[in-house]
């Protein structure tokens, strides 16, 4: 079953499940950088705790999944972030242009160009999984925009975010606003490999 979520304004540095607001990750983590080296901007704090409840799974206790992406105001990039069912395409985004970490909690920080205001996310109503709902979502099944089969291997769907529901300033996140960004989860979970993130548009 999957549920619709909201988005609610919160505190930069607050541990919770929410888009944007300083990053956990801790100073001897480096940040992440895309293969041109651009400095990638925190999209999604997940609290491993809330993943293992909401998932029924087995991750470490008490640490963050960070998720990130190559993000600029003034170049092209949705190429590099989006998933339609290309393994080309699948091989970009690996290369680093979005990034998924699993770490333990540092002090708040930003070394990206852009800091998205937080916004936690809670949960709503929830959906009948046949339905198409292109939106914000958290649960066990993708409403993908585009209907190809994709290549996925050992990961599990976590949660979908609509770039309309970011803050207004960041609503072109994923480059359109009616962009879609799929976070998946490696099911092996103690792997470096913790996850996967990608976008897709119509």
């Amino acid at each position: 079953m999957s549920s619709k979520i909201k988005l609610i304004e919160t505190s930069n540095e607050q541990n919770v499940l929410r888009i944007g607001g300083k990053s956990l990750l801790p100073n001897e983590i480096i940040w992440p950088v895309n293969p041109n080296g651009e400095k990638l901007t925190l999209i999604v704090s997940f609290p491993t705790n809330l993943i293992n409840s909401i998932l029924q799974s087995n991750y470490p206790e008490d640490k963050i999944v960070s998720v990130f992406t190559t993000y600029s105001t003034d170049s092209y990039f949705l190429d590099s972030i989006v998933y339609n069912g290309d393994v080309e395409e699948l091989d970009i985004i690996k290369q680093g242009y979005t990034k998924v970490i699993l770490h333990s909690i540092g002090s708040p920080r930003n070394d990206s160009e852009f800091l998205i205001p937080a916004m936690k996310i809670v949960f709503g109503e929830e959906i009948d999984e046949a339905t198409d709902y292109y939106g914000s979502l958290i649960g066990t099944t993708p409403v993908f925009i585009q209907k190809k089969t994709l290549e996925l291997g050992s990961y599990k769907f976590c949660m979908q975010i609509y770039g309309g529901d970011f803050p207004s300033e960041f609503q072109d996140i994923f480059y359109l606003n009616d962009s879609i960004g799929y976070l998946f989860l490696n099911k092996l979970e103690t792997t470096d490999d913790i996850g996967l993130f990608f976008t897709q548009c119509s």
